[in-house]
């Protein structure tokens, strides 16, 4: 247990703060969050979840591990799109929150 602990502890006091972040790091927030402000705007088709995690992960600066899981056909379009502009702007796939987890999955 305190292994488990101390682990945490670490992986907390080793995260690093949203001011020092590198100039790239800010970069694929803004863009993203440009990007999602612009898609989120009018669609009443996004649930609460999707948008609720979307913003999570914006609020975060783009670094927390947040599971933005697409559940209607809206959801995933909007995610295709986010995913396309940042993949055009270089940045990673591993960098955008959309993913679900395996329950969610088996569930469709």
């Amino acid at each position: 247990m305190k292994k488990v602990f101390l682990g945490l502890v670490l992986q907390l006091a080793c995260a690093p703060p949203l001011a020092a972040l590198d100039a790239w790091s800010l970069e694929k927030c803004s863009i993203y969050t440009k990007a999602w402000r612009n898609y989120d705007a009018g669609r009443p088709e996004l649930g609460t979840e999707f948008r609720a995690s979307n913003e999570a992960f914006i609020a975060s600066g783009c670094q927390a591990r947040v599971l933005a899981c697409p559940e209607n056909d809206t959801e995933f379009e909007v995610a295709d799109q986010l995913s396309w502009i940042m993949v055009i702007e270089g940045a990673p796939g591993s960098f955008l929150p959309f993913s679900c987890s395996r329950s969610a999955q088996e569930t469709r």
